[in-house]
């Protein structure tokens, strides 16, 4: 089996939108016949996401990582921490993530950074990723950071600050 042919992304990605359960099963069956695969224990990853199984997610995201560091890894672990209220581990990652990618502000690194940054209430960083946002900026509001254009989300932004401060 080609892993990596696009027709094969395809048809993963659809067991992974309609059955999480059977494309754990095929990515641990990847991993039994490659234990070294990163990408496998990446995509098992999220299939763990999809079922709310955190803490596996954790596991393989991290297990990934130790396997080949990749970018993309690191954000998608970020995002998890970021998740489960552990922003700084979080902001960690996504440094990580950023010192790597030669397109973080495409991978909407900013948006994460800027939330992470907010809930911990450095204002400062979070309003600084907040204008490293492209003007055209839109996002549904992914992995719990808030969606909308580059004022939607600075606003947004501003309101946690003030929340965090209030507390």
């Amino acid at each position: 089996m080609n892993k990596h042919a696009p027709a094969n992304d395809v048809a993963l990605h659809k067991i992974l939108c309609t059955d999480p359960q059977r494309y754990i099963e095929l990515m641990s069956q990847r991993i039994d016949n490659d234990p070294n695969d990163s990408s496998a224990y990446s995509r098992r990853h999220d299939g763990w996401m999809h079922l709310g199984a955190r803490a596996n997610a954790l596991a393989d995201i991290g297990r990934a990582i130790e396997l080949r560091p990749h970018a993309v890894t690191y954000l998608k672990r970020g995002n998890l921490l970021a998740e489960l209220g552990r922003h700084r581990e979080a902001l960690d990652d996504y440094a990580k993530a950023e010192a790597m990618a030669s397109d973080w502000d495409d991978l909407w690194g900013p948006l994460f950074q800027a939330h992470s940054h907010a809930w911990l209430g450095n204002e400062k960083e979070a309003l600084a990723a907040c204008r490293r946002l492209a003007d055209d900026h839109w996002t549904p509001g992914l992995s719990g950071a808030p969606g909308g254009n580059k004022q939607e989300v600075t606003d947004e932004i501003r309101r946690i600050l003030a929340e965090v401060r209030g507390k």
